[in-house]
């Protein structure tokens, strides 16, 4: 795949650190001119003063004619031709400055709408409810605005936290570095590539990092390169995968209810023997169909809602609830849905639940010790209000079925519960 950014710009951070320190720089000496003038020749503006004013347009023209740094305006040849010729005019005194500024703004818009046409997953990835159709128009009309560009954008891609001081305070972290490679490679690795609550790589960018950090000549925009080309790769076989996520669905389903009933069944069968059940336990519904009274010897409850009543929780003991109550609390993230086509052998698969969540009187699962070790620190910081350390994700959970033998166990002696292979 070629990569078109590393001759199209630079790194964007260095290159926004360059364009502040270049703009603080020209403006500082542009008022000590104006503080010399004033001083020295005793001039109220220095507009009155030729001498003067020819120095200030000088000045401010030596911004973009001899910028030392890659900025936007650097390899736009005939803008800058144009430019000297529009500074002569006003050391002429037949062009406003004014006038000056909105050529420069002009041009910057003009730039702004190229970088979206050359790098089209800026459109791509804005699937936040923005009409493609109206962007794409949008970078053809002149008479739509920059300002209206960037605020579709980032409507469309999403702000970053923080916004807009989150953005300055980065550059500066870069500018900080002195554009020492290492420092620099460092700190975007810290910031685009790791879970900053957790410490994790995050999700899908591992083999990304681990081609960043083993080159030491590949930009972060090669990374980003990378990531538009396999997401327009991806885009092609999302229904193919979608077909598949939906039968490992319904497997995964079918699994779930299959083993559910099986726990249930040797339940049931251990409580005919001479065991009785505690009283929560036949505190059952209704029929769904008929409405009537139901035989508590005749119905397979939930053993996982059983153990949460006894527990002291209250949870339904029947009903088509498996999948809407006892889901993997990772969602989307869950690992099985990401790694479908891993066979998670290694004795991790076994489903745990969140031990403060169980002191609570509820059941928070997770389908495996790893999807819990990858996930739980997000829980536990939106229900728990903790913060959570990745090494010490293992320790916070329990073995469900572990949970819920000795639960049963301990409020109905006798009355296990135990897999039926």
């Amino acid at each position: 795949m070629t990569s078109p950014s590393i001759h199209a710009m630079p790194e964007h951070w260095t290159e926004l650190s360059a364009a502040k320190r270049r703009k603080r720089l020209c403006s500082e000496e542009v008022e000590a001119l104006k503080t010399s003038c004033a001083k020295d020749c005793g001039k109220e503006h220095v507009a009155e003063c030729s001498s003067c004013y020819g120095k200030v347009l000088d000045r401010m023209c030596l911004r973009y004619t001899e910028s030392q740094d890659r900025e936007w305006f650097t390899q736009r040849r005939a803008f800058l031709h144009e430019l000297e010729g529009f500074f002569q005019d006003a050391r002429d005194r037949k062009r406003s400055l004014k006038c000056i500024e909105a050529r420069i703004e002009s041009e910057k818009e003009a730039w702004y709408r190229w970088v979206l046409r050359k790098y089209p997953e800026f459109i791509a990835v804005s699937d936040g409810g923005v009409n493609q159709d109206e962007l794409r128009g949008m970078l053809d009309d002149p008479d739509r605005s920059r300002q209206e560009l960037v605020s579709m954008m980032l409507e469309g891609a999403g702000k970053p936290p923080g916004w807009p001081a989150s953005v300055e305070a980065f550059a500066e972290k870069v500018a900080a570095t002195k554009a020492d490679p290492a420092e620099v490679k460092q700190l975007y690795v810290a910031e685009f590539f790791m879970d900053r609550h957790t410490g994790h790589v995050l999700e899908n960018a591992q083999r990304y990092l681990d081609e960043y950090a083993a080159s030491e000549t590949m930009l972060l925009e090669d990374i980003i390169d990378k990531i538009a080309s396999d997401f327009q790769e991806s885009r092609i076989c999302q229904p193919q995968r979608d077909s598949h996520r939906r039968r490992l669905d319904e497997l995964r389903r079918a699994k779930t209810a299959f083993e559910q009933n099986k726990l249930q069944a040797k339940g049931q069968l251990c409580g005919n023997q001479a065991f009785t059940a505690s009283e929560e336990l036949y505190n059952l519904p209704p029929c769904h169909v008929c409405g009537k009274t139901v035989d508590s010897n005749g119905v397979l409850s939930c053993s996982l809602c059983q153990a949460v009543t006894q527990m002291g929780g209250s949870k339904k003991l029947t009903g088509d609830h498996v999948e809407a109550d006892h889901d993997c609390e990772a969602g989307g993230r869950c690992v099985q849905l990401r790694d479908e086509d891993v066979e998670m052998d290694d004795g991790t698969s076994q489903a745990v639940s969140c031990r403060e969540c169980i002191d609570q009187k509820r059941m928070t699962l997770y389908c495996s010790y790893r999807c819990a070790g990858e996930n739980i620190a997000e829980h536990r910081q939106s229900a728990h209000g903790v913060e959570t350390e990745a090494e010490d994700a293992r320790g916070l959970v329990a073995l469900t079925e572990q949970v819920v033998e000795s639960t049963l166990q301990r409020e109905n002696p006798g009355l296990g519960m135990s897999r039926v292979d």
